[in-house]
């Protein structure tokens, strides 16, 4: 979720019971994002500071470099992508993130969103600064967010050993040694283990950490003081400022059916924004989710997973460039 949860706009609705304690969106009037001719796409994608990058075209336009984000209820597009297809936008309020800050928001209408051979007529978007996250965590390119809306249709194949995302109505054959995981929500939750903790985790493409433990869980369990740490450093930056947390090893984690040793973990030192209001144990991001390949099979509600070529690398932390922050594993001060 580009570490940011949307909230906050003018009113506050429940998403199909989504138990998060965090999210609270106001829609546009309706969010229309149906694929028009093609059921099926096969796209390219790259990893940028471990976010999933795909090129899409919007209104005949672009290519665009968006982010496929499974954190993110709505599609997005920044301010400059507005101004380049001169599309009216509409204020929206505000929305905070995992920074401490809200920030103002609005909305548009996308004639058309392009990803391969899929089209999405009158496809609703958010139009949202992200020139902080683009800049501090150097993106080349950051044009918006594929969230929700598009991914709510498809069985999502994120493809890790051949670099692409396929979204198709069908499963794809899927491997013997898969497992299947449900999910809840707009936001995959599922259940997990954090070092033997029973809880449950949001299941994020947009965060570029293995695994984020959010402020309510990382106190009740006193994690700021169980493992040797980098203390209260800048990890990341999302929508309302620089997120600060404590980094760690967590010995085990128990997450899509598999025993994972060795976790690079941060637990928020968040006072304010999303990570400090929820009832959630916390997030696996990309540092996790690109160990497999991932079938996100929305209508079904379910994730299916299977070894990627990452799968045994070893995890490590790598801080924002910008913070000049070096992770130091042993560091007790």
């Amino acid at each position: 979720m580009l570490q940011s949860y949307r909230s906050l706009r003018s009113i506050c609705v429940s998403i199909y019971g989504l138990a998060l304690g965090l999210l609270c969106i106001g829609f546009p009037a309706s969010v229309s994002a149906a694929p028009d001719d093609h059921k099926y796409a096969t796209v390219p994608f790259t990893y940028v500071d471990n976010r999933m990058m795909i090129d899409c075209m919007i209104n005949g336009q672009g290519p665009f470099v968006m982010i496929v984000d499974t954190g993110d209820p709505v599609i997005s597009i920044t301010p400059e992508t507005a101004k380049r297809l001169a599309v009216t936008v509409r204020e929206a309020g505000t929305a905070t993130g995992a920074g401490n800050k809200s920030v103002k928001t609005g909305s548009t209408t996308l004639g058309t969103l392009s990803i391969g051979a899929l089209s999405f007529k009158n496809a609703d978007a958010e139009v949202i600064d992200l020139t902080e996250i683009r800049t501090k965590l150097h993106f080349s390119h950051l044009d918006g967010i594929i969230g929700y809306p598009i991914l709510k249709q498809f069985a999502t194949f994120v493809n890790v050993d051949d670099g692409e995302i396929s979204f198709a109505t069908t499963r794809p054959a899927i491997p013997t040694n898969a497992t299947n995981t449900t999910f809840t929500g707009v936001l995959p939750v599922i259940a997990a283990r954090i070092e033997g903790i029973a809880t449950t985790v949001l299941v994020d493409a947009g965060d570029r950490s293995s695994l984020t433990l959010f402020t309510p869980f990382a106190k009740q369990h006193a994690f700021y003081v169980r493992y040797p740490s980098n203390r209260n450093i800048i990890t990341g930056f999302g929508i309302g400022g620089p997120i600060y947390a404590d980094v760690f090893t967590l010995p085990s984690l128990d997450v899509l059916g598999t025993h994972i040793t060795g976790v690079v973990t941060r637990a928020s030192r968040q006072t304010g924004g999303a990570f400090a209001g929820t009832d959630q144990g916390g997030s696996i991001g990309t540092g996790i989710l690109k160990r497999f390949n991932i079938v996100y099979d929305y209508p079904h509600h379910t994730i299916i997973a299977w070894p990627s070529k990452y799968f045994k690398t070893p995890d490590h932390f790598v801080p924002p460039e910008s913070t000049g922050v070096t992770y130091r594993p042993l560091d007790q001060s």
